[in-house]
């Protein structure tokens, strides 16, 4: 186990627990590629991210699993930071899988975060490199 598979310190961001925003409690580093690699992704405490799943697909994931949040984080933050977003996906499906989901349905996550996310890009017209 390391920090990141154990790390709980993360909650709502608001009080609505409808709200599907979270916020980091204390400060967490990825390290991204595999663990050593020595290029470190840090997540500051207030870090707001969300785990966004199509409303058609929360009967399969929950976006309050606890397994997988902390992976959202990963991705949103190399999102906003400008990778590619295969990349990010492939890192949270690294991620996933370190806090404990199984590798073949963190594949399935990889996958489907990866198709929706270009999609919705398609659609708003923010067809780009990434």
């Amino acid at each position: 186990m390391s920090i990141f598979s154990e790390f709980t310190a993360f909650s709502p961001s608001r009080e609505d627990e409808k709200e599907l925003d979270y916020k980091l409690d204390e400060l967490i580093i990825w390290e991204i590629g595999r663990k050593g690699s020595g290029f470190k992704l840090k997540l500051e405490k207030g870090y707001v991210f969300n785990l966004s799943v199509p409303w058609f697909l929360t009967w399969v994931l929950s976006p309050h699993n606890k397994k997988v949040l902390l992976a959202a984080a990963v991705h949103d933050k190399l999102t906003e930071l400008d990778y590619d977003i295969a990349f990010s996906s492939a890192e949270f499906r690294r991620a996933a899988i370190a806090r404990g989901y199984h590798p073949v349905g963190a594949w399935a996550l990889f996958i489907g975060t990866f198709i929706y996310l270009q999609l919705k890009r398609i659609i708003k017209g923010n067809i780009s490199e990434n």
